[in-house]
């Protein structure tokens, strides 16, 4: 897959790909796929298929009807923490999840992501046997191409959850002291970085969470600046990743 170069009015900067994830398969999910849908933007959705924590899980039909419209990657069954279960446990969580969303939707999930972000050099290698193309972390960095398509990072979380998070995300990219403030300005200043330097924008987050704290405005505002820009793919996970490992951005 190629990836496009800018509108140079627009742009100056290098390649620019926007990806958004969804993790757990909340049932909130349908209502996050028809914002996604307005503004024209990809989503993966990584679904389990029972989390006692969500407000309800999606259904296998809410799983094939949302699968008609995003991608969805696998989550494990029941979301537990990789590594603090048996590798045995780990392995049927990762294969069994695969098939059961792989008989679902009759297709082929591409895409893995660790609960919670917890994994081990062995939970990693098992989820590469078990034929995913990638997996994603709960890990921020900057916009650079990935070097580990099994340790894909994310450049911000759709939430003021986690204070240390916060300090981390603002220190490593020099961003204004203002995105301390609220994850939505946060969204808005990483972004025009992302233009400016080019690379992978990934918003992640929960819509179990945007539920829950009423955020769905928010939401809103940070897609409507993302998107429709000229030059910039809009892509899936997996489109992101084959995009980048294919073609490694022209230069």
């Amino acid at each position: 897959m190629k990836l496009h170069k800018g509108n140079k009015k627009e742009n100056s900067y290098r390649n620019l790909a926007v990806t958004t994830s969804w993790d757990d398969g909340s049932v909130s999910d349908i209502k996050l796929s028809n914002l996604l849908e307005k503004y024209s933007l990809k989503a993966t959705f990584y679904v389990t298929k029972s989390y006692s924590y969500l407000e309800r899980p999606l259904t296998s039909e809410e799983i094939i009807e949302l699968g008609r419209r995003h991608e969805i990657g696998a989550h494990t069954l029941i979301h537990p923490d990789l590594d603090k279960i048996s590798i045995e446990s780990a392995e049927s969580e990762i294969l069994g999840s695969k098939e059961y969303l792989e008989n679902c939707l009759d297709r082929e999930i591409k895409m893995f992501c660790y609960p919670r972000g917890r994994y081990t050099d062995e939970i990693k290698s098992i989820v590469k046997k078990a034929g995913f193309s990638g997996a994603r972390t709960c890990n921020h960095g900057d916009f650079g191409i990935l070097n580990d398509p099994y340790e894909w990072q994310i450049t911000l979380h759709a939430s003021n959850g986690s204070p240390l998070m916060t300090v981390r995300i603002w220190r490593m990219n020099h961003i204004p002291i203002r995105s301390l403030i609220d994850w939505e300005i946060r969204a808005k200043l990483l972004f025009d970085l992302a233009l400016e330097k080019g690379g992978v924008y990934h918003l992640w987050g929960h819509s179990s969470e945007i539920e829950n704290k009423d955020e769905w405005a928010k939401l809103e505002r940070v897609f409507a600046y993302i998107s429709g820009r000229e030059g910039v793919n809009y892509l899936s996970n997996s489109e992101c990743l084959e995009g980048v490992l294919g073609c490694r951005y022209e230069k």
